[in-house]
Parts: C-alpha cells; sequence; structure tokens
C-alpha cells in the first residue's frame, strides 16, 4: 500500500505578503544605485571632461549629480560601483576615402581633444581606458598610464598627440 503525500499549496494569504517583500527589496536596490556611486571618482571624471574639448557635445550626459554609471563610455562594476572602464573613442567610424566631406566633418567632430589631465589617476580601480582616434595636446599622458596599477587594457590606436587640438 503506498501512502501518497501531498504538499499543501501556499495559502493565499502568504501571497500578499511575499509581494510586500519582494517590493522592498527591490525599493532597497534601487536606492543603493546611487550609492555605490564614488564621489571622489565623479569629481576625478568631471575634472577629466572639464580640460577636453569635447566639439559633438558627446559627453553631455557628464554632469554633477546622478549616476555617473550611467554616463556614456563609463562602464563600473556591478558590485563594488568603482568605475572599471572608460570607453571613449569617437562614435563614429572612419569615412572611407571617397566619402563626401561632411562625413569626414562629422567624424573629425566626435573625436575629443584638449590637454592632459591628470585626474584619471584617481581612478584606482580602472582596468579598460580606450582613448583610441582622439586628439590630445600632450604625449605626457601616456607616462601616467603606467600609474593605473589595474589597468589591463590600454587603446591609443591612430592617436595622434597634439593634432587638431587648442
Amino acid at each position: 500500500m503506498a501512502i501518497a503525500t501531498m504538499t499543501a499549496p501556499l495559502p493565499i494569504s502568504l501571497f500578499p505578503f511575499l509581494l510586500l517583500i519582494a517590493a522592498i527589496c527591490f525599493t532597497i536596490c534601487d536606492a543603493n544605485s546611487n550609492a555605490r556611486c564614488i564621489q571622489s571618482e565623479r569629481e576625478a571624471l568631471l575634472k577629466f571632461k572639464n580640460h577636453l574639448i569635447d566639439p559633438s557635445n558627446r559627453l553631455s550626459s557628464w554632469v554633477e549629480g546622478g549616476d555617473f554609471c550611467e554616463w556614456i563610455g563609463v562602464v563600473c562594476h556591478n558590485s563594488t560601483g568603482h568605475v572599471h572602464q572608460l570607453n571613449l573613442a569617437p562614435t563614429l567610424s572612419e569615412p572611407d576615402e571617397f566619402a563626401p566631406c561632411f562625413e569626414w566633418e562629422a567624424y573629425e567632430r566626435s573625436k575629443l581633444g584638449g590637454k592632459r589631465n591628470p585626474s584619471l589617476l584617481e581612478l584606482k580601480h580602472l582596468s579598460s581606458l580606450d582613448l583610441s582616434y582622439n586628439n590630445f595636446s600632450s604625449i605626457y599622458i601616456l607616462k601616467c598610464f603606467g600609474m593605473l596599477g589595474s589597468l589591463t587594457h590600454l587603446n591609443l590606436s591612430s592617436w595622434i598627440p597634439g593634432r587638431n587640438s587648442s
């Protein structure tokens, strides 16, 4: 003779309680998304931006307040909130040699320029930095990259110091 065991379904009165717990959890997690932003890293990014020439205004999301992990080009570590990657290559790809002038002008405007700023050294957890195809005014910036101890990926492809910068 086999004895059948049935598991009783959760009482309906428990369902609203479980929904309440889930809602509280999501509220706490959402509230902590801004708390994960490290103020010193936000300030370092803003200092870096202030020394840039950004003709296309591509870094317009880089403003005081809010979650800098949502800024264009900034990738943060999911659990620590530290800046993990900085991807500042132009958003437009280089046109071919037969492209019309307006495509070349748009491409040139998409490049960042300006003076180097040592504020990137404050991003101690930065592991990937892409500054390829931009125009910065000082080769000295190369010396600074060696001081970023966590940096494992550096892309300076077609980076021409001093070209088209003021």
